[in-house]
Parts: structure tokens; C-alpha cells; sequence
């Protein structure tokens, strides 16, 4: 049984946004750039010494926020589509790169 889906398209999108900008804040204070290649793996693998500046208060909320971001786009597939999802997720990652600039790094590799 799919889970009741209470938001559009829309305000599934504003969510994430929100949290995923909250997740750009974090990883500026901790000076980690975080769209190179490896970088979130080693948050979520609690690996402290990515951060260019030590600030252990960001740097845990930035992990928990990385961990709310991946349920969200799960939700977000199992209540619209995993297509859907991408597509949102891949939205608010523009937006995020237009607002921060190379500060989260590049994504180059």
C-alpha cells in the first residue's frame, strides 16, 4: 500500500529546498565542499577530518541533515514516483548551486 501523498509536486519540492539549503549553511561553516567527488559518503561515514574549519556543532547537524535529505527523497518516490523525485531533487540542486556558487566545490571530480 503507497503512503498517502499530503503535499503537490510543489511543496515537496519547497521542503527539500529548505533542507537542502540548510545542508549548503552547514558545510560552508565547516568549509567542506561538499559536491566533490566523496565528500557527502564521508560525512555520513562521521569522517570529521573533511571539514576545513572545525565546528562540531555544524558539522553534526550537517550529517543529520544529509540523512533528511535521503529520507525525503525516498518518501518523495514511494508517494509520487522515483522519476518525480529525481527530478525535484535534481531542481533544487540548481537553485542550490546558483545561490552558493563553488563554495559547496564544483562536482567536477
Amino acid at each position: 500500500m503507497m503512503p498517502a501523498n499530503r503535499f503537490l509536486p510543489e511543496e515537496w519540492e519547497s521542503r527539500l529546498e529548505e533542507i537542502d539549503l540548510e545542508i549548503a549553511r552547514q558545510a560552508i561553516i565547516c568549509k567542506i565542499a561538499l559536491l566533490e567527488p566523496g565528500a557527502v559518503e564521508r560525512v555520513l561515514h562521521d569522517d570529521e577530518s573533511i571539514c576545513g574549519a572545525s565546528h562540531k556543532d555544524a558539522f553534526r547537524t550537517l550529517r543529520g541533515l544529509l540523512y533528511m535529505h535521503f529520507n525525503e527523497v525516498v518518501h518523495i518516490s514511494e508517494v509520487l514516483s522515483p522519476e518525480v523525485a529525481h527530478d525535484i531533487a535534481q531542481r533544487v540542486r540548481e537553485r542550490l548551486r546558483h545561490r552558493v556558487g563553488k563554495q559547496l566545490g564544483d562536482g567536477a571530480g
